[in-house]
């Protein structure tokens, strides 16, 4: 029972790893502390949130588990938008409580940076934005959305095309718009203490309300086209996250994990151990919060499915004799810096560092999810689900009584979801799940592009498509996004470049065994 208690986020680090290890000791018999690594710098405890907050993150449902893309909310028909958050309105400003935040905001977006007046409304609404509840968030981005629209001026009409407006639209990203009033506002939070971690959450909640307030558009963009630069690869920092981490950073571990869900202490007791390793990238000026993390496990060959991986009571891997280095997660923390890519250069980074630990350590490959699979298969027809598996195969599948010879790809699914009772008909399941996973990854494009974003990810970082594993992930999720199945995405550093310029050519690097299944 202790295991299902968080521990506080006042703990000192050594109490924490104290407490989460004496709730794990009898859930992985065998296991022992991380070897020695440098802690990341800097981390310090956050404020304590309330009971109902950390149970809510404790159990998946609380704010703050990302990792997917962000967006713009839309309708649903439950109260709740598509991301499963509730739907708010917005409060109600009274009209000079609205003319008076328009002034502030105007002198913020006017005024020269150095001018202290502007700088000091700037805090003013910073401080009341990140202390006002959502409703009231929503009532200020409301005229945020009105006053930057028309770059200042209150009573244009954010509706209407004025030729300036198109023009700096027509000059288009950063480059076009370095002098104009709304990045000379967004430089103006960023200038201030705690600035661009504020600017980083007020992007998140422009991403959720931009359907509904259009006048956000332009802001949301300069400030992703800010973020493009002030998050530059070249500016971050990796440091690994080890079991001796401050407690407060290993619980925002557990909440940002968005591949596999961290279900106990135990559990991530078990991805820091000593045959583990976690990194992530951290911005100087946001000390505290991991920006993306990448979860590595050594195991003697080219894993095959999670559950070995997540296996508590797995024996230790001797790392005298590593041969692969499996990345089986890897999480984006900050919906915030939706578009600002710096993925790929975590796993090259990673690379150089488990390299330098162990020379001798050759192979790197994936364990991914293939997130897209199913709402793919469910949306093909009959006749195009045919002609994706090929008259061979469409003739075997003939011979399966328990689906119809004009199976559209939704009966596909539910019956790859199935459990047939003759091996003959397993075999075929497997077979020809294995084949439609192989065609969705290697053929579906979307604007020249993989239609998957797990694997336009790692094919755009120069991996190649190495392996189908056939229930890989057999819970609730994996079942629901691919049937089960999983990818191994093979990295050969000497292979990357050429790789990358398969894919531009559009023939995506494939393994022999995923090109025999085409």
């Amino acid at each position: 029972m202790m295991s299902a208690l968080p521990i506080p986020a006042s703990l000192s680090p050594t109490a924490s790893a104290m407490a989460a290890s004496s709730s794990s000791a009898s859930a992985s018999p065998g296991r022992t502390a991380p070897e020695s690594v440098a802690d990341v710098s800097a981390p310090v405890p956050s404020p304590k949130p309330s009971l109902g907050v950390r149970l809510g993150q404790w159990f998946g449902r609380g704010a703050g588990k990302s990792g997917g893309p962000g967006g713009g909310p839309k309708d649903g028909k439950d109260g709740k938008d598509v991301k499963g958050h509730a739907k708010i309105a917005a409060a109600t400003l009274s009209p000079r409580a609205a003319s008076a935040l328009r002034r502030q905001l105007t002198q913020c977006l006017s005024a020269r940076l150095t001018d202290s007046a502007a700088n000091e409304a700037a805090r003013e609404f910073m401080t009341r934005y990140a202390a006002a509840s959502p409703e009231m968030q929503l009532a200020l981005l409301t005229v945020v959305a009105d006053v930057c629209a028309s770059d200042g001026n209150p009573g244009a009409d954010a509706g209407k095309d004025s030729d300036g407006a198109s023009a700096k639209r027509a000059a288009g990203g950063l480059a076009g718009a370095l002098g104009s009033e709304r990045v000379r506002f967004l430089k103006r939070f960023n200038a201030l203490p705690d600035g661009l971690p504020f600017l980083v959450r007020w992007r998140s909640d422009m991403l959720h309300h931009r359907a509904a307030l259009p006048g956000l558009a332009a802001l949301e963009e300069d400030l992703g086209s800010l973020f493009s630069t002030w998050f530059d690869v070249g500016l971050l920092e990796l440091h690994p996250i080890t079991w001796d981490s401050p407690a407060s950073l290993l619980e925002k571990l557990m909440r940002y994990e968005a591949v596999h869900e961290i279900s106990s202490w135990a559990d991530l007791r078990n991805r820091l151990d000593s045959d583990r390793r976690c990194y992530a990238f951290f911005h100087p000026r946001m000390p505290r919060e991991p920006l993306i993390f990448v979860e590595v496990a050594f195991v003697p060959d080219m894993a095959a499915d999670v559950h070995s991986l997540l296996d508590e009571k797995a024996p230790l891997e001797d790392l005298r004799r590593v041969r692969w280095a499996i990345f089986y997660s890897i999480s984006n923390t900050q919906p915030g810096l939706r578009g600002v890519s710096f993925g790929n250069f975590l796993l090259k980074r990673v690379i150089d560092e488990l390299q330098v630990d162990f020379p001798k350590l050759r192979n790197f490959a994936t364990l991914s999810p293939i997130p897209g699979f199913n709402d793919w298969l469910k949306s093909l027809s009959a006749q195009a689900l045919a002609q994706t598996l090929g008259q061979k195969r469409v003739t075997l599948l003939v011979q399966e009584a328990s689906l119809a010879p004009d199976a559209s790809g939704a009966q596909m699914v539910a019956w790859l979801q199935s459990s047939p009772e003759r091996k003959g008909g397993q075999a075929l399941q497997r077979s020809l799940g294995e084949a439609l996973a192989a065609h969705y990854l290697a053929r579906e494009t979307v604007r020249s592009q993989p239609r998957d974003p797990v694997a336009r990810f790692h094919l755009g970082n120069g991996a190649r498509v190495e392996r189908i594993n056939w229930h890989a992930d057999l819970s609730k999720k994996g079942a629901k996004q691919s049937c089960g199945m999983m990818v191994n995405y093979l990295y050969e550093p000497d292979e990357l470049d050429a790789n990358l310029q398969r894919l531009i050519d559009g023939e995506p690097a494939l393994g022999r065994a995923v090109a025999r299944l085409l």
